[in-house]
């Protein structure tokens, strides 16, 4: 399975404090059946050339580790970016983009709101020839509202990330039933775990497939680890008339 959000790197942002604690958590990956993962670190205060440096220093130092500690498992750098202003204009910075391909860009919302010019500043993105992924919507206060937002985002060009928390309960009731709504519409491209540690939000794809299966069958709900994430990591243009979704009808 194919792992696209996840803050592994150690010391850099709310995920492991240290190189033992990022270990644990890719060893956790790998027992969970995790063959690549994107390290995602937030980036919330803006990009610019010294901090893409920076991360790249630290994807550098922690893959060297991580390859001899950790074999069985491929990590790819990305970030995380807190949705901002001109997102288009960042993406020659390695880090913006997944393996700094300029293909794909996972933003955050904040979780209580959707900023204004979302549309815009998602278009320009998309027109830049970037596919925004966007990182666990079904979190998002507004969305929980109003969620047929989704499908807005969806017709920008957009991608939909659900974080296995969400299928599995891990954030209560109310966000695993808005990610089972999800699926149900065929509004989720990706599963991912934005892990954050061993223990305590942890790689959880197997028990999120199962969960996802209960709900779109298994060959969709692989899908959402597999097919798609690869098309990801790989810088695969997304296809404009195949939507690589699946349908049950409204819900």
């Amino acid at each position: 399975m194919i792992d696209i959000h996840s803050h592994i790197l150690p010391g850099v942002d709310d995920g492991p404090e240290d190189l033992e604690s990022a270990l644990a958590l890719a060893r956790a990956a790998v027992a969970d059946g995790t063959d690549i993962m994107v390290a995602t670190p937030h980036v919330l205060n803006g990009l610019d050339i010294n901090r893409n440096m920076q991360l790249l220093a630290d994807y550098n130092r922690f893959k060297r580790k991580l390859n001899k500690e950790v074999p069985g498992l491929k990590l790819i750098l990305g970030s995380e970016i807190y949705f901002r202003p001109k997102l288009a204009d960042l993406s020659f910075l390695e880090v913006a983009t997944v393996g700094g391909a300029e293909k794909y860009m996972l933003v955050e919302f904040p979780l209580n709101d959707i900023p204004r010019g979302y549309d815009r500043e998602l278009r320009n993105l998309v027109n830049s020839g970037i596919t925004p992924i966007i990182a666990h919507p079904e979190r998002n206060a507004l969305i929980m509202r109003k969620p047929a937002m989704i499908g807005q985002l969806i017709d920008i060009g957009a991608l939909i990330q659900l974080n296995t928390g969400s299928l599995t309960g891990s954030f209560g009731r109310q966000t695993r039933m808005l990610a089972q709504n999800l699926l149900k519409r065929g509004w989720v491209h990706v599963i991912a775990s934005d892990a954050h540690s061993a223990n305590h939000r942890g790689p959880g794809l197997v028990s999120a497939v199962y969960a996802a299966e209960e709900v779109v069958g298994a060959v969709n709900a692989r899908r959402l680890v597999q097919d798609n994430p690869e098309m990801i990591v790989e810088g695969v243009p997304w296809p404009k008339k195949e939507s690589l979704m699946f349908s049950f009808g409204g819900v």
